[in-house]
């Protein structure tokens, strides 16, 4: 694209100048910024959480199966099923936090969409995970599942709130790039 020869070029190297308290700015004067590293720091939090995740949840597929292998009680081993079931789905959960994680770097709005996305999938396996449990195997008061399910639902809105840092930080640079 070639410049129109009745619009001015500007070009040249910043310059610092000095602002008499008493006069003011000057005319034509553009004050940048920095742009704010809350992405970056934020998305490096969202990745290693991640992968902290996907290695949980892979010790959680092993240790179930080895745990369905062992035990010949049926209740035991219904549930050693859901709960290697349970750990798969958090396999994809962690991956899907990862890459919103690597978005949020890039400072792309579309890996905050994602994190909440990946963030309120985890909440409900939590929620159903603490359903699921047979009542042979919990307190028959249901006081350990409500606790439970308490701790999921404010542990996952305070990993919200820290996802939600770079929409709220003002010259974060993010972009408007949409997930859905």
């Amino acid at each position: 694209m070639q410049p129109d020869d009745n619009e001015p070029m500007i070009s040249g190297q910043p310059q610092s100048i000095m602002i008499d308290p008493m006069t003011g700015l000057p005319q034509n004067v553009i004050i940048m910024q920095q742009p704010s590293s809350a992405p970056q720091v934020v998305g490096i939090l969202v990745i290693i959480y991640g992968a902290i995740s996907v290695l949980g949840s892979a010790l959680g597929v092993f240790g179930s199966s080895l745990l369905a292998s062992e035990v010949d009680d049926s209740v035991l081993n219904e549930y050693a099923t859901q709960l290697i079931v349970f750990s798969l789905a958090s396999v994809f959960v962690s991956i899907a936090i990862i890459i919103s994680g690597v978005w949020i770097n890039n400072r792309q709005t579309k890996g905050v969409h994602l994190a909440f996305a990946a963030i309120g999938a985890g909440l409900l396996l939590s929620i159903l995970q603490q359903m699921i449990i047979p009542a042979e195997l919990s307190d028959p008061s249901g006081f350990g599942q409500a606790i439970g399910i308490g701790m999921s639902v404010v542990c996952n809105g305070i990993c919200g709130l820290i996802v939600a840092i770079p929409l709220m930080v003002s010259g974060s640079g993010m972009d408007d790039s949409k997930l859905f």
